[in-house]
Order: C-alpha cells, then sequence, then structure tokens
C-alpha cells in the first residue's frame, strides 16, 4: 500500500471499554485514513517530501512551530495558548483569552486533575471531554481522577500543589520501554486529596474508577533512538508497536507522529 498526505496525530478507536481501553490507531492524511493496526509486525517506509503545511491555515511554512501551526498561527490560535502548557496561567473566567468561544469549550468546563502512570507516577490536567483521549496521547497505562474544578484555572492551582510532591512531566524514554512498575493509584490519590485539602483549594471529588490502557506494542525497546524527520527525511523499518504517539520500530528507533503535524510524507508498506 501506498499514502501521500499530510501527518497529523494519530486517533483511535476504543476496541475495549470504559476503564479497560484498547486503543486501534488511525491515522488520517488528507482524504485517506490508514488503520495502522495493519501495520504492526510489517516493515514501512516513510518519506519526508520536503513541505511543511501549518495544520491550523493551510499556509506552507519552512519550520513547523508547536506540532503543527507556522508562527503566526502558533502566537494566535487558541490551541497554543499559554494556559495550555501551564493551566494556573488561564485568564478566560475573568473573560480574557484569544478566542472566549473556544475557552467557553474546553477552559470553563469540568477539568480532571488526574495522576497516571506514564514511565512513572505523573499528575496532569485534562478537560473532561479528553478522557482517555489525553492518557492515551502519554502513553499512560493506568490512570485515575483525583479532583474535578469548575474551571482550568482553578485546575491549574491544584496542580501546581501536587507538583510539589509528584512529578509532572512524561518519562518518555521509560515509557516507550514498558517501564511502569506497579503502584496502587488509589492510595496516591488519598495522600493527594489530603494535600491539596490542607492548601484550602476548591474542588470536587472525583470518583475511584482505575483506567488500563493495553497498546498495541509486540515488544519494546531496551534502547531509544529518537527519529527527526529534518534530519532523517527517510525512515524505514518493521513496526512492532504504536503507543502513545509514537511509532516503535524494532531497532529501538522511535518517531513522534505528532512532534511533525503538518509534514507532507509519503507511506508504503
Amino acid at each position: 500500500m501506498n499514502s501521500k498526505g499530510i501527518l497529523n496525530k494519530m486517533t483511535f478507536v476504543n476496541k475495549g471499554s470504559e476503564f479497560n481501553i484498547i486503543p486501534s490507531y488511525e491515522l488520517e492524511m488528507g482524504s485517506t485514513k490508514l488503520d495502522l493496526s495493519d501495520i504492526i509486525g510489517k516493515s514501512i517506509n516513510l518519506r519526508f517530501l520536503n513541505r511543511i503545511t501549518c495544520i491550523s491555515c493551510g499556509r506552507d511554512t519552512k519550520k513547523s512551530y508547536g506540532q503543527g501551526y507556522c508562527y503566526p498561527c502558533f502566537i494566535s490560535v487558541p490551541q497554543t495558548e499559554e494556559c495550555v502548557f501551564r493551566p494556573e496561567l488561564c485568564r478566560a473566567h475573568e473573560g480574557e483569552a484569544r478566542d472566549m468561544k473556544y475557552a467557553e469549550q474546553n477552559c470553563l468546563v469540568d477539568q480532571y486533575v488526574y495522576l497516571a502512570l506514564s514511565g512513572g507516577l505523573k499528575v496532569g490536567v485534562t478537560r473532561y471531554h479528553q478522557v482517555p483521549i489525553r492518557w492515551v496521547d502519554q502513553g499512560a497505562v493506568r490512570a485515575i481522577k483525583v479532583a474535578i474544578a469548575q474551571n482550568r484555572y482553578l485546575a491549574g492551582l491544584i496542580e501546581v500543589e501536587l507538583k510539589k510532591i509528584y512529578a509532572d512531566k512524561t518519562n518518555w524514554r521509560k515509557m516507550l520501554m514498558g517501564n511502569d512498575p506497579w503502584q496502587d493509584l488509589t492510595e496516591k490519590k488519598r495522600i493527594a486529596i489530603e494535600y491539596i485539602e490542607r492548601q484550602g483549594l476548591s474542588f470536587r471529588m472525583a470518583d475511584d474508577n482505575e483506567y488500563s490502557i493495553q497498546y498495541p506494542v509486540k515488544s519494546f525497546p531496551s534502547k531509544i533512538i529518537s527519529l527527526n524527520l529534518d534530519t532523517d527525511t527517510q525512515v524505514s523499518g518493521e513496526v512492532v508497536g504504536i503507543k502513545g504517539q509514537y511509532l516503535i520500530f524494532a531497532t529501538g528507533h522511535v518517531l513522534n507522529i505528532r512532534k511533525f503535524s503538518g509534514y507532507h510524507v509519503e507511506i508504503s508498506y
């Protein structure tokens, strides 16, 4: 099979249940949608066609910013506003945002503060309608909601406090090596709740349901080698798995598909 198109983040269909998630990945490339379950265990060839298109405005750009944007869009679209990365900086509740309609749908709605195992235990924030997408994108294998905040700013304040006792970054190398020792998420949540209660923060208690995620991975590499389409313009090899937004090759090479959103490529297998 041979397909040409523009890369964007991988999406998935959940072939499992609400709490036991089995993502079946898909990749939309313009008018073509690839079922990526077809490539597991097969050799593929992915070639960068030396063209990058902004995923927002559609113009060509020499360099991609913020996972697929030209620079003017990067500094203006709501998807890259500062509170996307640092929720405590959100000011939508005060009527300030790049796009208030977008903010009403994404910032002024219930936000979950959660704990996830993704190369180690981490705390994070996600909109209610991004469960379980956020966790799958991060390559988490288990997750639990800790607290519910009524807007992104309040969720950010909770996350800031919990970062004092839990990490807030995904260790992507450990995540791709399958290094997630079992941890009692219910107990970690109890500790988190007690901690934020002492800070006097505003929140509602989330339910105690745990989520597990099983990725289509035949084997995990013992050493990670990250690929960069700007320099590795042609990528070939057997795909042994997909986790998070990464293709994992038998050689230990990995490619972050989302990072190269907007890149024009040709894929054959």
